[in-house]
């Protein structure tokens, strides 16, 4: 049973706030080392409160009793998204520290002008309020259809999903991609897409994990293994892709993270993100234990938190005390305020709760 409280939330929000306060001194002295760690960090929450969405949508086309087990779990996420649309603000204010096409010092750059039809502030910025309105959107229709019917129709899935293939798309190019212009990716959108929806159902299953019958347990790791593999395979076949053609592109891609200081994030990310959370999950005991549940969701989270870092930062960031500080200070900032957001009112999660008894009781739910 997970109780909501009023005093956690407090203690969150002024942690976050505290985090933020420190995080703006540094962006203020120190943009170029702060930005890349905001947009990591951005990128991390955002995973876990947007990939409620498709799992949610896709519930509603096929049924079943995994999305009924990890409901109030992407419920309670997904109330931390209309903030994190807010803290986007950062990234589109400071897109010309952080991205190089949106540098002044790049406005006569030949290989960028032929890009500035599409990479260009106005329609960046467009682009990101049109995706994050959308989002919202949706959640705000979910929510709504969960309390009032308790189910989602197919037609409302159907076009959800569609509108969150294209809508990943676009935001995995602008705020990925568009880190390193001259490279290119097919899976990119497809690849960030997949680790929304493995970041999303690890936070549920961890929730949930403690709480499971046995079979139900072996049930959820199991998906989340399924998902686990995706991501995986999709990352794999994009860096392989890349190593066999060896191309300038994909090497201005792949040679700060291969062939730098940052080696390290690549290896821990293969380790703690794939490794570790695959042994556990492929156990059918230890999966079936709400302890080796519970680690192996623990770990694939702080892998997803690696692979955030290891999409932005080694291209665009060199690392000092600024910068690490800066890190450390994004992820407590966003953090900690998507938790006081997440914490408000007082609602008792339990196994087998309807939507409406997942909302709050002190508080009515967004």
């Amino acid at each position: 049973m997970m109780v909501r409280s009023r005093r956690w939330r407090s203690v969150a929000g002024l942690a976050g706030a505290v985090a933020v306060a420190g995080w703006l001194l540094l962006a203020w002295l120190a943009p170029r080392q702060a930005l890349p760690a905001w947009l990591a960090a951005w990128l991390f929450f955002l995973a876990i409160a947007v990939g409620c969405i498709p799992l949610l949508l896709v519930h509603g086309l096929t049924g079943g009793r995994w999305a009924e087990d990890l409901r109030p779990g992407l419920l309670l996420a997904l109330r931390a998204l209309p903030m994190l649309a807010l803290l986007l603000l950062p990234v589109l204010l400071g897109a010309e520290w952080l991205f190089p096409w949106a540098d002044p010092q790049t406005a006569t750059d030949p290989d960028l002008a032929r890009q500035r039809w599409y990479l260009n502030l106005p329609f960046f910025w467009l682009r990101a309020i049109v995706c994050i309105a959308l989002w919202l959107w949706l959640a705000h229709g979910l929510r709504t259809r969960l309390e009032r019917a308790g189910r989602i129709s197919a037609a409302f899935a159907s076009a959800g999903l569609i509108l969150y293939a294209i809508t990943i798309t676009l935001a995995a190019v602008d705020w990925v991609g568009s880190l390193v212009p001259a490279w290119h990716s097919t899976v990119l959108g497809m690849t960030l897409g997949t680790s929304q929806l493995l970041a999303a159902t690890a936070l549920a299953v961890w929730l949930r994990a403690v709480r499971q019958e046995p079979e139900r347990r072996a049930d959820l790791g199991t998906l989340l293994l399924a998902l686990l593999l995706v991501w995986g395979y999709l990352a794999f076949m994009d860096f392989l892709t890349a190593w066999i053609a060896d191309l300038p592109p994909e090497i201005a891609w792949y040679w700060p993270r291969l062939r730098t200081g940052w080696t390290w994030l690549g290896g821990a990310l293969i380790v703690i993100g794939l490794v570790l959370p695959f042994v556990l999950l492929l156990s059918s005991a230890l999966k079936r234990t709400a302890r080796g549940l519970a680690t192996a969701a623990a770990l694939v989270l702080l892998g997803q938190a690696l692979f955030a870092a290891w999409m932005v930062l080694p291209g665009v960031w060199t690392p000092d005390w600024r910068s690490l500080a800066a890190l450390l200070l994004a992820l407590l900032g966003i953090g900690a305020g998507c938790a006081a957001v997440a914490l408000r009112g007082h609602a008792v999660l339990a196994p087998g709760n309807s939507p409406a008894q997942a909302t709050p009781r002190t508080e009515a739910a967004p």
